[in-house]
């Protein structure tokens, strides 16, 4: 009886790997663990001679460096970019909160594994794909970092992918696919809900933009109108009413108020246009109507809602990012994988359990 011993093939040695594609013993085992001093048509001369001659990734070995390099200072790797698509500016500082979040957990997480990250402007006057392709490789920069996209830039239809890793965050990027990093925002609204129901309120708005439900991969309005025609109409008194805009400009805050004082929900789910539109109405938070943000954010702690942990979304981002690097995945995948960050709860004074807001002063008897 054969033996699994006796059929597992034998891994080739560098020296023979060296031997079939005529590099160096050195070269060869840069090019194998996906080092970015070794060009791209080296490396891919490398992989192919080592495939042919049955070599393949040993997972035990890479977890085992993985460990190794836990364990002392990182030795520099190579440098990240991170792509930003914004006409105003390429300034990190003066990008929403959210991408700013991105970045830092980014930025933290690749210098913990040894890699540098630093932001490229696309917009940058008399950038053209062409020479964004020559300072990437020039500089021996192997992996392509994308945010979300606060304009759409034409430059993305000539970068050369077949020398890049590339990861994307968010769902603004629709082409080419690459490999993803979002919030599940199914999840996000769902908890949401959930959580309000459980504070007892009863009339509940949900206020958003077609364009913030687009960016999170329309994971709005499907949790929304499955829990409006399923669970919550088992539930006793419980309403849940839809309020949808186009975008969150200060154009549609007439709209939106309109909407509020139509309905007078007990409390709102909703985007940062909505608490202005809100706070314009001389409605009190949370008396008049309790507030859930959409995306709470740690800058603003007396709101309640849903902490989307962007933090977090970088530095899973720069995981996924690393290890395609490490396993030599260069160029589009055939078939790109998402990772979903599930967000939490965070409490917040915006929306208190409804039974204490009449010790707050109750809702205004005009309205």
């Amino acid at each position: 009886m054969k033996t699994i011993a006796s059929t597992t093939l034998r891994m080739p040695t560098t020296r023979e790997i060296a031997a079939a594609c005529g590099c160096s013993q050195p070269t060869v085992s840069y090019a194998l663990n996906g080092h970015p001093k070794i060009p791209a048509a080296t490396r891919e001369r490398v992989l192919t001679a080592a495939r042919k001659l049955g070599w393949r990734p040993n997972a035990f070995a890479s977890a085992y460096m993985a460990h190794l390099r836990t364990r002392r200072t990182p030795v520099f790797q190579a440098t990240l970019a991170f792509l930003v698509a914004n006409r105003q500016s390429g300034r990190i500082g003066d990008q929403g909160m959210h991408m700013q979040r991105h970045f830092a957990g980014a930025k933290a997480r690749a210098e913990e594994l040894g890699y540098g990250l630093e932001p490229v402007w696309l917009h940058e006057p008399g950038l053209t794909a062409r020479r964004l392709n020559q300072v990437l490789r020039s500089r021996n920069i192997p992996g392509l970092l994308i945010p979300g996209l606060v304009h759409p830039s034409s430059i993305f239809e000539g970068i050369e992918w077949a020398h890049f890793v590339a990861v994307t965050m968010a769902w603004s990027l629709k082409a080419p696919m690459l490999n993803r990093v979002g919030v599940n925002a199914a999840h996000g609204f769902d908890l949401m809900l959930r959580k309000a129901v459980d504070l007892g309120y009863r009339r509940i708005g949900v206020v958003v933009s077609d364009e913030y439900d687009a960016r999170v991969n329309h994971g709005v309005l499907y949790p929304v109108f499955y829990a409006r025609e399923r669970w919550a109409a088992e539930m006793s008194g419980v309403e849940i009413r839809v309020c949808r805009f186009a975008r969150s400009h200060m154009d549609e805050i007439p709209r939106i108020q309109k909407w509020i004082r139509e309905n007078k929900p007990d409390v709102v789910l909703a985007e940062a246009t909505v608490e202005r539109a809100i706070r314009q109405m001389n409605w009190r938070v949370p008396q008049d109507v309790a507030l859930v943000s959409v995306d709470r954010a740690p800058e603003y702690p007396d709101l309640g809602g849903f902490n989307q942990h962007h933090e977090l979304h970088g530095s899973v981002a720069v995981d996924l990012l690393v290890g395609q690097i490490l396993q030599n995945e260069r160029g589009l995948p055939a078939i790109p994988r998402e990772v979903l960050v599930k967000g939490e709860w965070a409490d917040g004074i915006s929306v208190p359990p409804k039974a204490e807001i009449a010790a707050l002063g109750g809702r205004s008897a005009r309205l």
